[in-house]
């Protein structure tokens, strides 16, 4: 096993072949014999090949002008010894290894032959623990979801990188809970050369748990500190959590306030109370203009124009306007939120004008809402008050005017590994309106329920299963604004179809029912850390009547390419009941 040793001997090699070029150059100025030249050509499997150009000693000496014989006799016998060990980091202990003199057109050649033999493959694996969390009982269950995702299981081509990898990664998976000093105990790789196999063995210290302290503020001149202070979800004295420290870190970057945010601790093993939590933050300028253009399979070509104030009048209060231009949908619109409260909660206002033209329906929408949510990921709870404003023009029938107001509620869970890009666990939603009389054009309720879940099916195929249901309870649809009624299909909904093309048709339009309901399956294969190829089913409608009612099928493939700030996707997808293909592109977490 290559390590401290290796390296050490690696330095002395290198000082070594330094004074014998030194002592090489105050010969060849003495006597002025020409300087030796040479390349070196390797012959090994292209990805070793490249490893060994790019580490060994001897390709760097090529350019050098003052190279003697005995200088390049040692440089050969050096890279003998120094390709084996870069071949044993890549896991290969056994290799059969050539390197010669050879006369060459312009100098000489050294030829370097390379037969890695057979890779060295881990044969066991045994990770334990060590330290105070034995006598916690949540621990075991910790320790067998470490070795669950361990990165280097049996049967994997055991190289230096990823056991060092997966060492690390182990110890920081128990270092998110509790025990924030968590480190390596002890850990042993045994190679077997003649068996080609590895024994593996990681032992993870513990240290003692963990729990929160004060909450400590730097770099606020702009804002007051409860602007900070109050998106905090740490209570001092409760156990520590690094997904509580990144939840904190989320919330203030959402804000658009700061330009960095650093929530960090130092755990000291001789001191686990009362951890402290420094909170470092650089103030961002307050207004922002933002313009772009784009295109979505859905609404096609867009312009967008926005501006935005994060301390509007030095209120600390958060201001928004933007026009939007679609070849779809048109609209203006302005938010105005408040800072977040001691309790968590938020208040919002917003307010816009919208133009729509989909499937032969054109409506003009006018809205106001008031909304108070909790700044929290995981669970939340929100609930407001909304007014819209609403006129339709179906193509071939009469023009109509709706409005509705509105109570609301939603509520929205979360229990996914990664908030952005999950493999593992289910989101959920719902979300609950209604409208009385005398200030509704006609009274209704509305739910709507949605659920997801996200699982892994082994370490590069992940699979995605999407429920939805919704219904407006009224006696008919007439009188309800079509913003609360339900259309379906398109890059989010049911692939195959076009955007907003499920729903009820009436006269030469396509307009919203009173019911609808989705349901997705996808699969992906992740070929590479950064891309996969998705396989998926799309079924779903709209109606105003659930007798006989029927889901448009839509399946297809697709490509996915993970980003930091979602997944991106570009599908084909064929739609059943209108026998035809479609492209699709979306991006983000559809939920």
């Amino acid at each position: 096993m290559p390590g401290s040793s290796a390296t050490l001997r690696g330095g002395l090699r290198r000082a070594s072949l330094a004074l014998l070029a030194l002592l090489a150059a105050a010969g060849d100025a003495v006597a002025a014999d020409p300087a030796l030249q040479f390349r070196t050509e390797i012959e090994a499997p292209p990805g070793l090949a490249a490893a060994l150009r790019e580490n060994l000693d001897l390709v760097r000496w090529e350019t050098y002008d003052a190279l003697t014989p005995e200088l390049l006799d040692r440089l050969v016998g050096e890279a003998r010894t120094q390709a084996a060990e870069i071949l044993a980091t890549r896991g290969y202990f056994s290799p059969r290894i050539e390197a010669r003199r050879e006369p060459g057109d312009a100098g000489e050649v050294v030829r370097l032959t390379v037969d890695p033999g057979k890779p060295t493959r881990v044969r066991g694996v045994r990770v334990a623990l060590a330290g105070p969390a034995l006598d916690d009982p949540a621990s075991a269950a910790r320790l067998d979801e470490i070795r669950r995702q361990w990165s280097l299981p049996e049967g994997a081509v055991f190289t230096q990188t990823a056991w060092n990898v997966a060492k690390a990664e182990a110890v920081a998976a128990f270092a998110r809970e509790r025990y924030a000093a968590a480190s390596i105990g002890s850990s042993r790789a045994t190679v077997d050369p003649q068996a080609h196999a590895a024994d593996l063995e990681l032992v993870v210290g513990s240290g003692p748990p963990f729990t929160f302290g004060e909450v400590e503020i730097s770099g606020l001149s702009r804002y007051a500190e409860p602007t900070v202070r109050n998106l905090s979800p740490i209570v001092a004295g409760e156990p520590f959590s690094r997904e509580t420290l990144e939840r904190y870190q989320r919330r203030l970057i959402a804000t658009n306030q700061f330009a960095s945010v650093q929530v960090t601790v130092a755990p000291d093993p001789a001191q686990p109370e009362r951890l402290p939590v420094r909170v470092s933050v650089i103030e961002a300028p307050t207004k922002r203009v933002d313009v772009g253009i784009g295109y979505s399979t859905d609404t096609l070509w867009r312009a967008q124009l926005d501006y935005r104030d994060v301390d509007a009048l030095g209120t600390g209060f958060r201001f928004g306007a933007g026009v939007r231009l679609e070849s779809k949908i048109q609209g203006v619109s302005g938010t105005l939120e408040a800072p977040a409260a001691r309790s968590g909660w938020r208040d919002a206002y917003s307010t816009g004008v919208e133009f729509k033209q989909v499937e032969g329906l054109d409506t003009e929408v006018f809205r106001a809402d008031w909304a108070r949510r909790l700044v929290e990921e995981r669970d939340q709870p929100a609930y407001g008050l909304g007014y819209i404003y609403e006129e339709q023009s179906p193509a071939g029938l009469p023009q109509d005017t709706t409005y509705a107001s509105m109570a609301n509620f939603w509520y929205t869970w979360r229990r996914t590994d990664n908030l952005v890009d999950p493999r593992k666990g289910w989101n959920a939603t719902l979300q609950l309106s209604a409208a009385p009389p005398l200030v509704s054009s006609r009274e209704f309720g509305r739910a709507v329920g949605k659920l997801a879940w996200f699982g892994a099916l082994a370490r590069n195929v992940d699979v995605v299963l999407r429920a939805e249901a919704g219904a407006v309870l009224a006696s008919t649809s007439n009188g309800i604004p079509q913003a609360v009624l339900f259309r379906t299909g398109g890059d989010t909904t049911v692939r195959g179809y076009a955007f907003e093309s499920l729903g009820v048709r009436k006269g030469e339009a396509v307009v919203g029912g009173r019911y609808y309901a989705l349901a997705s399956a996808e699969s992906i294969y992740w070929v590479g850390e950064a891309w996969g190829i998705a396989a998926f089913v799309d079924a779903g409608n709209a109606v105003d009547d659930l007798t006989g009612a029927r889901l448009a099928l839509g399946y297809g493939i697709g490509a996915r390419v993970r980003t930091p700030a979602g997944p991106l996707r570009l599908d084909v997808a064929y739609g059943r009941d209108v026998d035809e293909f479609r492209i699709h592109f979306s991006f983000g977490l559809t939920f």
